[in-house]
């Protein structure tokens, strides 16, 4: 478990295996106190964490994007933000380069 810490207004548990839906990407689980007093759980992949953690919180409509398009290499110089858009386009010229061999 990473940066559980009860008593406080949020903490995030894992990391976990992601499901097929998200190609098998590992996830954490974030579970926070929102502004009518209710805890939320949410999800949030390992790459955005780890780059938010050394980078900041990523813009809205923005989503951390792997340069070499290798989904385990989370490192520093391999991850970048982008638009959502951008990133969708990316994907699916990578599925047809893919496709096509």
């Amino acid at each position: 478990m990473a940066n559980k810490k009860h008593g406080t207004d949020s903490y995030i548990l894992g990391p976990y295996k992601g499901s097929a839906a998200n190609g098998g990407r590992p996830i954490y689980v974030k579970k926070y106190k929102g502004e009518d007093g209710k805890w939320h759980t949410t999800s949030i992949t390992k790459a955005r964490h780890e780059y938010e953690q050394k980078n900041g919180k990523v813009a809205k409509g923005k989503e951390v994007d792997h340069k070499d398009n290798n989904h385990n290499n989370d490192s520093k110089g391999n991850l970048r933000v982008i638009s959502k858009s951008a990133n969708v386009a990316k994907e699916n010229k990578h599925r047809a380069h893919k496709k096509a061999k």
